[in-house]
């Protein structure tokens, strides 16, 4: 019985992988024709937390111009999975730019990580560690120093996952 119980087992973990395998994200940076995809995820996350007082159709041209810009900026990166050439998953970095030191870098910087959100059906599959793997060895690629988020509580543990830590050099002033 716990012979043909563990076969059952397998034959299910592999058909999980199979399927899994077929719908395997592909990590890439965003380009300009993501756009629209973008200011659609956008606004998805930020419904979930909360209900907008303006509508899509006023939204949407706010935001892409805005992504437009920061795209075009060069301070601007945006990692996206793809799943079925459908955007499941993003996560933006903007470059912070410092002021340089003698001795040091000409231009140093480091990485703000922002608005990272999952697809909730693509949740918990490792898609968001895909897309901070390869962010990450992009920045380290491109000499940037550090990478720094502000996560919500519920994303602490998810950053924790992936090599963040809590620090207590930065502060923060509200108004």
């Amino acid at each position: 019985m716990l012979k043909a119980y563990y076969s059952i087992m397998l034959i299910t973990d592999v058909q999980e992988h199979i399927e899994r395998n077929e719908r395997m994200a592909i990590v890439r940076l965003a380009t300009l024709d993501d756009v629209d995809e973008l200011v659609r995820m956008r606004w998805d996350f930020s419904e979930e937390e909360h209900t907008s007082t303006v509508n899509f159709e006023e939204f949407y041209p706010i935001c892409r111009e805005f992504l437009v810009k920061a795209m075009g900026s060069g301070d601007w990166y945006i990692w996206v999975a793809e799943v079925e050439k459908s955007i499941v998953s993003h996560m933006y970095l903007q470059l912070i730019h410092k002021v340089p030191r003698p001795g040091k870098s000409p231009d140093p910087y480091y990485g703000y990580v922002t608005n990272v959100y999952t697809h909730p059906a693509f949740r918990s599959q490792g898609i968001g560690t895909e897309i901070h793997s390869a962010m990450e060895k992009w920045s380290k690629e491109n000499g940037v120093e550090f990478l720094i988020v502000w996560p919500s509580s519920d994303s602490v543990p998810f950053y924790t996952r992936n090599g963040f830590a809590r620090c207590e050099e930065a502060m923060e002033k509200h108004w």
